[in-house]
């Protein structure tokens, strides 16, 4: 039963990298096995970060408080997830109608994250059509923002076992090479969007389960 709530854990918070898959299958953008393997260590090492912190602030508070806080922080970062979403889809509708992805590369590293969460093709600064290492390490830290706080609530509301972090990286690594062999075979441009939700709604269900 542990291993089967780590499994869908890691499987919710490991949507976005399903999805940057397929956008990258859609757009002809190529991950190197080099690359998938960098932004599969750095999921590990982020997952890894946010379970020692969780484990350290959780032994300064009540074993009650820290599970609604966990649960509460799940719910809430489902929620952001669902709306930011909501708008990206939006977003993305109207740059398919004007370009495919800006020409212009981001100013600081902060927007450039923030772009990559929303529009993953930007990760491809150099616009190679192919995840450098260095674009790799970008792309890895973007995906890792939300998985740190969902496996961060997560670990409030419960330890979690060691071997969650390999798991997620490996999870990670294996979604993001599912998605991009999908989206030349069978997921369409507009099936695409349904799944960008599963992140939220996942995370939504799980806090909900935690606090009741």
């Amino acid at each position: 039963m542990e291993f089967l709530y780590i499994f869908i854990l890691c499987i919710a918070v490991s949507t976005d990298g399903f999805i940057t898959g397929i956008a990258y299958g859609f757009k002809g953008i190529i991950l190197p096995l080099r690359s998938l393997f960098i932004v599969s260590i750095i999921t590990a090492s982020s997952a890894a970060v946010a379970m020692y912190l969780a484990f350290k602030i959780g032994q300064f508070i009540a074993v009650n408080l820290a599970i609604t806080t966990g649960a509460v922080l799940l719910i809430i970062l489902g929620g952001i997830n669902l709306l930011r979403e909501i708008i990206s889809n939006n977003i993305y509708l109207y740059h398919n109608l004007t370009q495919n992805y800006s020409s212009e590369p981001s100013s600081s590293i902060g927007k450039l994250l923030v772009n990559i969460i929303t529009e993953p093709e930007t990760a491809d600064i150099d616009h190679s059509k192919s995840i450098s290492a260095w674009e790799a390490i970008f792309l890895g830290l973007a995906l890792g923002l939300d998985n740190m706080i969902a496996i961060f609530a997560a670990s409030l509301i419960g330890q979690l076992p060691y071997y969650t972090p390999i798991l997620m990286g490996v999870i990670q690594l294996v979604l993001i090479a599912t998605g991009g062999f999908l989206s030349s075979r069978i997921v369409t441009e507009t099936l695409k969007q349904p799944f960008s939700y599963l992140f939220g709604i996942i995370l939504i269900c799980v806090g909900l389960w935690r606090l009741l």
